[in-house]
């Protein structure tokens, strides 16, 4: 910060947040502490950070691909779809068993068009078979080979409309990275508790008892407001380490088995697809998908007759 920026912050200079930008702190500051807003001048210390955070989480919505559809025919056409899942049947039983599908049709308005969007996220997984292998002209059996397959298919930020969803998703990026703040307020909380508790309960030499109550004091004294204010600028000043798309590349055939290197010729595809990292260091693949509304009502129609066949 420069002397002048620095000294116009200190007299107050600066422009007060819109009214849109003062709900997102305030939204911010909810998901971690109330009474952070007992802190003097709270939404403009936090102004400039919650406003790269919205821009960078946008960028991030923007950057997930789709709309990618998802159905049987493009299971037929689309490499990509082939891959991320086992069976056309697939589809219908991951939209006929998802409860955010099930609440999306309930909600009295998106009853409407032939379509909606969402978020699909699923899990990449390998392991490795014995399958066949031509080297050469020579045919080779009990080949070890790795398989590509995707697990934990999940729908969620559901919009009748592709925007919605895209709007939706920056929303939810913010929240994640707030939820991730409020998981080291947690921690330094639990730390400060562990620390009383020991030092209640030592009964050994000083110096133990004067370092549990050093780790006490550094604890109560990082839970401040003020501080916790400070942290919480410089934590959603760099979201870009906190959440983030990592592309991946992955050379497949129709069966899903990895090419070792990139193939002339063949029956290959070469998959690019992100992978979202945050707070769950185990990566979701992510894309915007786009699903016939026909498609999911008769879906869950069959997953509510299986059900009731269960219960007969």
């Amino acid at each position: 910060m420069g002397i002048l920026s620095g000294l116009g912050y200190l007299l107050g200079s600066r422009p007060p947040p819109d009214k849109a930008l003062q709900q997102a702190i305030d939204h911010a500051v909810e998901a971690v502490e109330p009474r952070l807003k007992a802190v003097s001048d709270y939404q403009r210390r936090l102004a400039p950070a919650v406003e790269h955070s919205l821009g960078y989480c946008a960028q991030l919505a923007s950057d997930i691909p789709g709309p990618v559809d998802i159905d049987r025919r493009a299971f037929s056409s689309d490499p990509l779809v082939h891959a991320l899942f086992a069976t056309p049947g697939d589809i219908g039983d991951m939209l006929g068993q998802s409860r955010e599908v099930r609440e999306f049709f309930t909600a009295g308005d998106n009853r409407e068009g032939d379509e909606f969007f969402a978020l699909l996220g699923m899990r990449q997984r390998q392991k490795t078979v014995m399958g066949q292998a031509l080297h050469g002209e020579v045919v080779q059996n009990d080949v070890p080979q790795r398989l590509l397959y995707f697990a934990d298919h999940t729908l969620g930020e559901l919009g009748g409309r592709h925007e919605t969803t895209r709007q939706r998703l920056q929303t939810a990026a913010f929240d994640s990275l707030a939820r991730g703040f409020a998981a080291c307020v947690a921690g330094l909380r639990q730390e400060r508790q562990e620390a009383s508790t020991a030092w209640q309960l030592e009964r050994g030499l000083a110096d133990r008892r004067h370092e549990l109550e050093e780790r006490q004091r550094q604890a109560i004294a990082s839970l401040a407001p003020e501080r916790l204010v400070e942290a919480y600028a410089d934590w959603l000043a760099a979201p870009e380490a906190r959440l983030y798309l990592k592309p991946t590349e992955v050379t497949v055939d129709r069966m899903g088995v990895i090419a070792p290197a990139p193939q002339a010729g063949g029956n290959f595809s070469t998959l690019n697809f992100p992978e979202l990292v945050g707070r769950d260091r185990r990566h979701w693949i992510v894309l915007v998908a786009r699903i016939s509304r026909q498609d999911a009502q008769e879906a869950l129609l069959q997953r509510q007759q299986a059900n009731r066949y269960l219960l007969v």
